[in-house]
C-alpha cells in the first residue's frame, strides 16, 4: 500500500439535506443540534472513527457542499442556515461533484467502499427542471463512484420520490412533528454509519450496508419497481 494512503479501507458518506424554507424553526436547529453528535461518534467510537468519512451537501434552489468529504473529528461544524425553494436536481449535481472531489483527493491507493448518500426532505421538488436526469448521472452504474442512496422524508415528502431515489433503502419519518422527525432520522443515520462501520471490521459480517431504521419511528417503503 502506498505510505501516504490511509491505514483502513474507508466508507465514504454523503449526507444530502433539504435546507428549503419549509425546514425553518424546529428541523433546522433540530439538524443544527444532531450534526456535532455525528462528530461526538466519530471520537467515541475508533471502530467508526477509524473508517468512516463524512461529508454535507445541502440543497436548496441551489446546492452547496459545507463539508467535503473528510475525517469529521478533525472538522468545524458549520451551521446550516436554511434557504428558499426546493431543487432535487441541484442537489444531486452537488453531490456527484462532492462525491467525485471528495474520493479522488483520498491519499493515492486508499481502498474505499462503495459510498453512500443519505438524502433527507421535508418536500416536494419544485423546480422547472426534471431532477430524473441528474439523478441517473448520480446512479449511473458505469460510474466508478457510483453510490448507493438511502431516502428519508417527513412532512410533505412524496413516497414515490423517496422510493424512486433510493436504491434499495426509503422511509418516511412516522413523527408528525417535524423537528422529532429530523432528530429520528440523524440518530438512524448514526447508528447506521455505527453498525456498518462495525460490520467491515469483521470479517463474517461483511455484507454491505446497514441501515437501522426502527419501525416505531419509520415506516419502510417499498422499492419501486422498474
Amino acid at each position: 500500500m502506498n505510505e501516504n494512503s490511509e491505514s483502513y479501507t474507508i466508507f465514504p458518506i454523503f449526507m444530502l439535506v433539504d435546507v428549503s424554507a419549509s425546514m425553518a424553526g424546529g428541523p433546522i436547529e433540530a439538524l443544527n443540534e444532531a450534526m456535532p453528535e455525528i462528530k461526538k461518534v466519530m471520537l467515541s467510537d475508533p471502530t467508526v472513527g477509524e473508517i468512516a468519512r463524512v461529508a454535507l451537501v445541502t440543497f436548496s434552489d441551489d446546492a452547496r457542499t459545507l463539508i467535503p468529504l473528510c475525517d469529521l473529528a478533525d472538522a468545524p461544524i458549520p451551521e446550516v442556515m436554511v434557504e428558499s425553494g426546493t431543487n432535487f436536481a441541484a442537489g444531486f449535481r452537488e453531490t456527484r461533484s462532492a462525491i467525485e472531489s471528495g474520493l479522488r483527493s483520498l491519499p493515492k491507493g486508499t481502498p474505499f467502499y462503495r459510498p453512500v448518500v443519505f438524502f433527507l426532505s421535508d418536500g416536494e421538488h419544485i423546480a422547472r427542471e426534471d431532477y430524473r436526469p441528474a439523478l441517473a448521472e448520480l446512479k449511473d452504474p458505469n460510474w466508478k463512484f457510483a453510490p448507493e442512496v438511502v431516502t428519508f422524508g417527513l412532512g410533505e415528502a412524496r413516497k414515490e420520490a423517496l422510493q424512486e431515489i433510493a436504491s434499495r433503502f426509503a422511509f418516511m419519518a412516522n413523527d408528525t412533528n417535524p423537528a422529532d422527525a429530523v432528530r429520528e432520522i440523524i440518530n438512524a443515520l448514526i447508528s447506521s454509519i455505527r453498525t456498518t462501520s462495525r460490520s467491515f471490521h469483521d470479517p463474517n459480517q461483511v455484507d454491505g450496508l446497514h441501515i437501522d431504521a426502527p419501525r416505531t419511528h419509520f415506516t419502510p417503503l417499498e422499492k419501486l419497481s422498474a
